[in-house]
């Protein structure tokens, strides 16, 4: 065993990597939660993405900045640590390594299960719960342990794949998003839609519940961070790749959205199956079948891309003697070059997860729903707001732009999103913050154990 990762991933694959990380199922099953908060607005929907769109690229414009300054293994960590010390990014990469990765992680096995269901139709004629059930969370766990499997086994394969799926999630946003428009302004279903009373979901506040939504769909960025050290030449290809590959997908999100709105009544696109039941009513049966199954795809592709920052997330604690047996975890084995131990209790953590999320469709929290896909994120920005208030005070040798004003932008859009999430979700929020406290509680004290 060793204890050091190479270098093996060039620009193109780091592009790849934040498109494909980002793209693939938010942007598809949080659709029809925006479309139906906003009673079908597509002008509060557009908004909203573009919002949660820039807020994002505003963090990941502040994260290639410190990438040009400090290069070393753990990104996001890494970057706390030269900020705020060791403490805060412990219980940061904690966070990181035992609900925020394996969440988003689970959340994708998830929808990945769900859509392949529906493209098979075995929902209709073998009457199998797409949201729930044994077969769903059976398919799920045989996605996560596949992709695993190419993470662990073979890198080179996994980065392949990230590139290739990249390029396949790519055609269905695009398709739907350009012939979609076109389409849609042209037999009118656009207009009909702009003019029609659909309520499906009514919220109070129907653009801060869109914005909560979005926030799902433009996660992923910072698995690129985790893989700083194994970028050639990362200082100029990381800051790159991060701020064009945001560009892309912010375009791609906005045309995706003005495509899907336009491709069918609001009660086919907004509701339960309204991905396909949009393709279906664009493109036909077959061309329809055709682009699902690059859905799935894309899916899966992204997937990966949130696994290769999640399997190395006990590694990044481990690396700096923290964390649950930092021995074990800091190996990296010498034939895949990959830290297997800590790719295999991350595995345990995304299925504890996954189970949780089902949990919603189950009917297990009654009316409360435990909404991860909005709530993980939010909690997310909280590590990150000190992060931006320390660039202010810290980096010194920054000019003034990268130094002040970056960083307060930063700052706004995160408080802008966490005021959304307040402002939406209501007491979820609070229960959800004591199960977060309880994990930063179990975290702290292997901190301090650790630490003596």
């Amino acid at each position: 065993m060793s204890s050091k990762l190479t270098r093996k991933y060039g620009l193109v694959t780091a592009i790849c990597m934040v498109v494909g990380t980002v793209v693939g199922s938010g942007i598809f099953f949080r659709n029809e939660s925006i479309i139906a908060y906003t009673g079908g607005n597509m002008w509060i929907g557009v908004a909203a993405w573009l919002v949660g769109g820039f807020i994002t690229l505003s963090a990941t414009y502040v994260f290639g900045v410190l990438a040009a300054r400090h290069e070393r293994v753990g990104g996001l960590v890494d970057f706390a640590e030269v900020l705020l010390g060791k403490r805060f990014a412990y219980l940061f990469g904690w966070f990181m390594a035992t609900m925020f990765y394996p969440t988003m992680t689970g959340i994708l096995a998830w929808v990945s299960a769900r859509f392949t269901i529906e493209l098979f139709g075995w929902h209709e004629t073998l009457g199998v719960n797409q949201f729930f059930s044994g077969e769903t969370y059976a398919l799920a766990l045989f996605y996560l342990v596949a992709i695993y499997a190419i993470n662990v086994l073979s890198q080179k394969l996994s980065g392949k794949f990230q590139v290739s799926t990249t390029f396949i999630k790519l055609v269905p946003l695009l398709a739907m998003g350009i012939v979609g428009t076109i389409v849609g302004l042209a037999n009118g279903t656009t207009i009909e839609n702009l003019r029609s009373d659909y309520v499906a979901n009514p919220v109070n506040y129907p653009f801060w519940s869109a914005l909560v939504a979005t926030a799902f769909a433009y996660l992923g960025w910072d698995s690129v961070l985790a893989i700083n050290s194994e970028i050639k030449n990362s200082k100029k290809n990381l800051p790159i790749a991060l701020v064009s590959g945001l560009l892309i997908i912010m375009t791609v999100y906005a045309l995706y959205f003005l495509g899907i709105f336009s491709a069918g009544p609001l009660e086919v696109v907004g509701g339960p199956g309204g991905v396909l039941g949009a393709f279906s009513n664009m493109f036909g049966g077959a061309a329809g079948t055709i682009l699902f199954v690059f859905i799935v795809i894309s899916c899966l592709g992204t997937l990966n891309g949130l696994s290769v920052g999640g399997v190395r997330a006990f590694y990044i604690m481990a690396a700096r003697d923290q964390g649950v047996k930092p021995k074990m975890f800091s190996q990296v084995d010498k034939v895949t070059d990959m830290p297997n131990n800590s790719a295999a209790i991350f595995l345990v953590f995304v299925a504890f997860w996954m189970l949780v999320f089902s949990g919603n469709f189950a009917g297990w929290y009654g009316e409360f729903n435990m909404d991860l896909p909005g709530l993980v994120p939010v909690f997310f920005q909280f590590f990150l707001i000190p992060v931006f208030l320390m660039v202010l005070f810290k980096e010194k040798k920054l000019g003034r732009f990268n130094r002040f004003c970056a960083p307060a932008i930063a700052m706004v859009g995160s408080g802008v999103l966490v005021y959304a999430a307040f402002t939406s979700q209501g007491t979820r929020i609070l229960v959800f913050a004591g199960i977060f406290a309880a994990f930063m509680i179990v975290g702290a004290l292997f901190y301090k154990r650790t630490a003596k």
